[in-house]
Formats: C-alpha cells, sequence, structure tokens
C-alpha cells in the first residue's frame, strides 16, 4: 500500500501578525511544508502531555482564543 502524503494547509491571516516580508513569508511556509511532507514535525514534536503543566494551559488558552476570533 503507498502512503498518502501529508500535507499542510494554511488559514487566512495565520501570519498576520508576523510582520514578514514576502520572501520572508516564502521561505517559512516552505520550511513547514519541507518538515510536514519529509515527516520530520512529527518526530520531533512534544506530545502535549509531556509539557509541563503552564504550558499545557497556555497551548489551550491560545486554542480556545483562536476559536472565539471568528
Amino acid at each position: 500500500m503507498t502512503k498518502k502524503p501529508k500535507t499542510v494547509s494554511f488559514e487566512d491571516g495565520w501570519a498576520d501578525e508576523l510582520n514578514l516580508t514576502q520572501e520572508e513569508y516564502d521561505q517559512l511556509v516552505d520550511g513547514i511544508r519541507q518538515l510536514v511532507s519529509t515527516g520530520e514535525i512529527f518526530e520531533s514534536a512534544t506530545p502535549i502531555d509531556e509539557l509541563p503543566i503552564e504550558e499545557q494551559q497556555d497551548i489551550l488558552e491560545q486554542i480556545n482564543r483562536k476559536n472565539t476570533r471568528h
């Protein structure tokens, strides 16, 4: 069975607060896409439940803020 290639998509405005030039933005997107396609992003990831409680709470707060922006 052939593995389906991993892909990533970006929500409009996801990097608006980063204040990047178009070249910097393109390099960032290309880098993220490469990390996803090679699987490196997943191999290097730390499961959230292995992070200190404070970091877990911060991540959840950020997710909740993002979900209420729309």
